[in-house]
């Protein structure tokens, strides 16, 4: 899947993503800077304690595993896995 809709995908699936954030993540991903975008996503689950499904969960993974990010992106918020 293209990087573009995986982000994309995994927003759209956030429930109670503040809509400021959703606005900024949407502007990263349209100006291709996916990993600002995917950084963001993961610090405002982890600072809003939003919950967020297993599957939601492993696209987020999916998209830092294919930009070769630090895991630690996205290993606190699994700590939110409902």
């Amino acid at each position: 899947m293209e990087l573009n809709n995986l982000l994309k995908e995994i927003i759209k699936n956030i429930t109670n993503l503040p809509l400021k954030d959703e606005k900024d993540i949407l502007e990263f991903i349209e100006h291709e800077e996916w990993g600002i975008a995917l950084e963001t996503i993961c610090s405002v689950i982890e600072q809003e304690y939003i919950p967020v499904d297993k599957d939601i969960f492993s696209k987020i993974e999916e998209a830092g595993l294919y930009m070769e990010m630090d895991k630690s992106l996205w290993e606190e918020i699994s700590k939110q896995i409902r």
